[in-house]
């Protein structure tokens, strides 16, 4: 099958949503299918080429971020989609409509994958960050982004939940972003503790919450015995770095490589997500794939906490006084805490990449199949 990929920052690798399309690509590859990419030109050589994508007033924001946006360039796009037997649709910016509006002029069958709500994007800016934008947005997506797709991917049900209460008409199925091998398989240190190690991994950005872990430990009864490391780089440092400044002992804050990343989760206990908007949770979910046992932020856009198998393993967004308590939980039970840990190792095996690329080519065919019978 000849798979195009429609994304504007392909080559990024420091964004959930890119890094889990590149790890479906290896798995697409693997079982044999043909895949082209469709992406703005940077960071590598894509096999559709588009230039920047520039949005006045918000191309700072928007490097802040650490993401690029895509131009369309018609021609080129008319040629990858004939290429292609099915197309997907990955961001829900300019480069995807006119992808999948040409996608669909060919009777080529088109599946977007629903990667960000709207308050992902509106978070950062206080303007905008309010029901009446975020409904717009969601409107943009429906009518604009996402219209001519015959099926959405949702990482989770409550994505799938959250689309048919906002009347998405397509087909709608849900299937993990998956988790890498190489977290599965990561050792992980036998004994809880020495030192008892806090990970806290993601930008530091408004939607991210990090905050609400500074409160808690300055809430938790044995903060002076926890190292705790915030994995991450963002426009928020700045204030995090305030915050630091308030405990007792300061919380590490750094940008990790995958690679070290891998070898801090070795030696680390938990992991704290903290996000109130969040569709699936990818760092959250190769943390506790490597055993660390997590605390997820719970709420009506923390698709992440579907993942918590006890009440233990979650709290109330922004409840920092909760998320101490949680933490004192686990550091004063190792035993359950390694129980734990040892159940979301097992848990993990079920949400794999090579699992979740299985499925996807499925629901491809399946979809190929019905609009060839039309």
């Amino acid at each position: 099958m000849r798979i195009l990929i429609a994304i504007d920052d392909y080559f990024n690798q420091s964004n959930g949503m890119c890094i889990s399309t590149q790890r479906f690509v290896k798995e697409f590859k693997k079982m044999g299918h043909d895949v082209r990419i469709i992406s703005r030109n940077i960071n590598g050589t894509p096999d559709y080429a588009m230039p920047r994508l520039s949005v006045p007033f918000f191309n700072k924001l928007i490097q802040k971020e650490g993401f690029h946006l895509a131009w369309p360039i018609k021609n080129e796009i008319k040629k990858a989609v004939s290429w292609s037997d099915v197309v997907l649709i990955e961001t829900p910016f300019p480069l995807c409509w006119s992808v999948s509006r040409i996608a669909h002029h060919q009777h080529k069958p088109i599946i977007g994958t629903f990667h960000i709500y709207p308050k992902n994007m509106t978070a950062s800016i206080p303007l905008f960050n309010n029901r009446f934008w975020n409904w717009i947005f969601m409107l943009a997506f429906r009518q604009i982004a996402f219209k001519k797709c015959d099926a959405l991917q949702c990482p989770t049900p409550k994505v799938k939940n959250w689309l048919q209460k906002h009347h998405f008409k397509q087909m709608l199925y849900v299937n993990s972003n998956g988790i890498a091998k190489k977290f599965i398989d990561n050792p992980h240190k036998t004994e809880v503790g020495h030192p008892f190690t806090i990970l806290c991994i993601g930008r530091f950005s408004h939607e991210k919450r990090q905050e609400t872990l500074f409160k808690a430990l300055k809430l938790s009864k044995y903060q002076d015995q926890f190292q705790v490391v915030l994995a991450g780089q963002g426009p928020l440092k700045a204030k995090y770095q305030k915050l630091n400044q308030e405990l007792t002992n300061p919380v590490k804050m750094q940008f990790y490589s995958q690679q070290d990343l891998l070898k801090l989760m070795q030696k680390s206990d938990l992991v704290i997500h903290c996000a109130d908007v969040e569709i699936e949770g990818m760092s959250c979910m190769e943390a506790f794939s490597a055993g660390l046992v997590p605390i997820i932020a719970d709420g009506p856009l923390s698709s992440t906490a579907s993942y918590a198998l006890t009440k233990y393993n979650k709290f109330p967004i922004l409840d920092s006084q909760d998320l101490a308590q949680k933490i004192d939980y686990w550091f004063t039970h190792p035993q359950p805490l390694k129980e734990n840990s040892r159940q979301y190792r097992k848990f993990a095996k079920k949400l794999t990449v090579k699992k979740s690329a299985e499925y996807a080519v499925k629901m491809m065919e399946k979809l190929s199949k019905a609009k060839r019978t039309h």
